[in-house]
């Protein structure tokens, strides 16, 4: 996977705090969890780099770089440091679930400053719907937002969750599979959708029509 060495144009962090914490006292959770353990809160802090160049934040905090690593890390708008520069990208929360790049790898961290996923894995995926895709092998699986590998990487693709199933293929087909990885629906479609309002649209042999969550055919 490509290194990230940069802020992606729209990224979040959640900054969780209850009272101001102590440069020392940080840079020791770091060290010792590479995140920072703190007491969570429901913010959900966003920078937009196209129209806030200086990377403020909300709550007078900051990002920075350090010059020597080509990290990014976060200090307060007095200069004090609030979490170390230890990772290349930390995207926006989902499902109280941060998706964190590390040394061109990528893990997870929860709302509350804990690894749910291991800093090991070539790409991760939020998926919804309290699942995450990880990629392993040249094949896709899930995890759930606790950490547990829920579905084994057995899939050349997996879509988001929706209404409780989520697209995925083998043998360049499609079909759908719950969120314990049962398959639902069987792989046999050339084309299909996310199911919306009990819906998806597939594709059998140029034919496309529409099918239930029953798999059965419901229009054309």
């Amino acid at each position: 996977m490509k290194q990230i060495i940069a802020i992606s144009l729209f990224i979040g962090l959640h900054c969780t705090f209850s009272s101001p914490l102590q440069a020392g006292e940080a840079k020791s959770a770091w060290r010792d969890n590479l995140i920072p353990l703190l007491q969570a809160t429901s913010d959900t802090v966003f920078i937009d780099l196209k129209n806030d160049p200086d990377f403020k934040f909300a709550n007078n905090l900051r990002w920075f770089q350090d010059p020597e690593l080509a990290l990014f890390g976060i200090k307060t708008k007095s200069g004090d440091l609030f979490i170390e520069p230890l990772f290349h990208q930390i995207e926006s929360f989902v499902d109280n679930v941060s998706i964190v790049t590390f040394e061109g790898y990528q893990g997870a961290i929860n709302d509350k400053g804990e690894i749910v996923i291991p800093y090991i894995y070539e790409e991760l995926q939020t998926s919804s719907e309290e699942r995450i895709a990880f990629y392993e092998g040249g094949l896709w699986g899930f995890f759930s937002t606790t950490g547990d590998k829920v579905i084994p990487a057995s899939y050349e693709f997996v879509g988001n969750f929706s209404e409780g199933l989520a697209l995925a293929s083998k043998g360049n087909l499609f079909g759908y599979i719950n969120k314990q990885g049962k398959v639902m629906i069987p792989f046999q479609y050339e084309y299909a959708s996310n199911f919306e309002n009990g819906q998806a649209q597939v594709e059998v042999k140029f034919r496309a029509f529409t099918i239930n969550k029953k798999g059965m055919k419901i229009s054309n």
